[in-house]
């Protein structure tokens, strides 16, 4: 019998998720765990660099660059209207520019502008509607409406 099985502990943030696999489960069903645990591992990641790499201002620079505001009923940062191909590829080229990231202050090493690249980049993406992962609740609702058809 297989298994997946994760587990983390890290001041005070426990994630636990286990399944076992056997012979008849579809392996959709092991994507969906591994989708979760990617999600997880995705938010903390990001969450833990903030000691490192300014987040919030990169954040900033990311609702700049897509002309996001802030919705005050849903309590967030959004691009309304909307997207098209074109904005999104404007929006990717801006991050992509020698100028994305200037005034914010990162730490002496190269490794840290691509670390600050990347997390604008997601966070221009995620502002735009693009998922770039798979979201484990869209694999739970796919396991559903096939069930449903069969």
């Amino acid at each position: 019998m297989d298994e997946v099985r994760f587990e983390a502990n890290i001041r005070g943030w426990v994630a636990i998720k286990k399944m076992k696999i056997d012979e008849d489960t579809p392996l959709i069903e092991a994507s969906r765990i591994l989708a979760s645990i990617h999600d997880s591992l995705d938010r903390k990641i990001w969450e833990y660099l903030k000691e490192e790499i300014p987040t919030e201002k990169i954040d900033k620079k990311a609702y700049e660059l897509t002309g996001a505001t802030y919705d005050e009923k849903k309590k967030q940062w959004t691009v309304k209207g909307r997207k098209t191909e074109q904005q999104i590829a404007q929006v990717l080229a801006k991050c992509n520019s020698a100028t994305a990231l200037k005034g914010i202050k990162l730490p002496e090493v190269k490794q840290a502008k691509e670390i600050a690249k990347s997390y604008l980049t997601r966070k221009c993406l995620d502002l735009m509607g693009v998922r770039i992962e798979l979201d484990p609740k869209l694999v739970e609702k796919y396991i559903e409406a096939k069930s449903k058809i069969i």
